[in-house]
């Protein structure tokens, strides 16, 4: 009976997220894929804490899914990133690398072991061997078909979903391993340039600015005491700062020289009054393996 329940309110909050969400069709998620999803009860709470944060009226802060939605599917594939388009998040951070041929892949570690049926350097294998592997039945059977996505399959799924969605959302790149020009180069070419962020070394910047001069640039904030000169020589648009130097003076002197604080909520972290107090801060994105952990500080801070 409780099954049941879950499923007719899983289908009744997908079919009332069209309004919430401008969308023209129920859900973005593929059939057999929404099944699967529609009988986890996790799922449905964090899909009903989104509606609410798109309509509540407390301080806003962004969202970002690491590696997609991790929780939900295998880390940095299609369906986890289906899933966080579902959630409408603001975000989509991934993980980009390069095979031996020069195809840029979405993978997080530069070993395959670990989230792929393949062993080794994901850089030793040509693309045709690594799309032969699982990405996806480590984490469960039902994703067994999962390969290790590319770049532009993955820029293809955002830009189709912002085509017919009131709520946009673009990648969060983690630029572990990439060539510069295929990466600008499509990120234009689905028209995600615009509004992704880029996480980089100082080494970095340069190189993607030769190219894409107004990309938005996210280096990370070392120590608060770095501020300064990170802003002035870099011109970020935003820093990825370490939450345990979070704090209402560090966000605000950030933003008195617009520019945004993003961090990761994970671990020890990822709790709800830790979430809480940084959104109170000004936190502009935190990056999450658990949505519904912002979803329920939102809730807190709006009673």
């Amino acid at each position: 009976m409780k099954s049941l329940l879950t499923m007719i309110f899983f289908s009744i909050l997908f079919a009332g997220s069209n309004s919430v969400f401008g969308q023209n069709h129920q859900s973005g998620l593929p059939q057999k894929l929404a099944g699967y999803i529609g009988s986890k009860p996790d799922y449905a709470k964090t899909k009903a804490g989104m509606i609410t944060l798109r309509a509540a009226n407390v301080p806003v802060v962004g969202v970002a899914t690491h590696r997609a939605s991790n929780e939900f599917a295998p880390e940095n594939t299609l369906s986890a990133m289906q899933i966080s388009l579902d959630l409408a998040v603001d975000y989509i951070e991934i993980d980009v690398r390069q095979t031996k041929d020069g195809k840029s892949l979405i993978l997080h570690d530069g070993n395959l072991n670990r989230t792929t049926t393949g062993e080794g350097p994901l850089k030793e294998l040509n693309f045709e061997e690594a799309r032969k592997l699982s990405a996806g039945l480590w984490f469960n059977p039902f994703f067994e078909a999962e390969k290790i996505p590319t770049l532009e399959e993955s820029c293809q799924l955002l830009s189709a979903h912002n085509n017919i969605s009131v709520q946009k959302t673009y990648l969060y790149v983690d630029c572990k391993d990439i060539n510069v020009k295929v990466l600008i180069d499509l990120l234009s070419k689905y028209k995600l340039l615009e509004g992704s962020v880029f996480y980089v070394s100082e080494q970095q910047i340069e190189q993607i600015r030769t190219l894409a001069p107004n990309a938005k640039m996210l280096p990370a904030l070392h120590s608060p005491k770095d501020l300064d000169r990170m802003i002035d020589t870099w011109h970020p648009y935003a820093l990825d700062t370490n939450w345990k130097d979070l704090s209402k003076e560090l966000i605000e002197k950030a933003h008195a020289k617009g520019v945004k604080i993003f961090s990761d909520g994970f671990g020890d972290n990822q709790n709800v009054d830790s979430y809480v107090q940084a959104i109170k801060a000004g936190i502009d994105v935190i990056s999450t393996n658990k949505v519904s952990v912002i979803c329920e500080a939102v809730e807190k801070i709006s009673k």
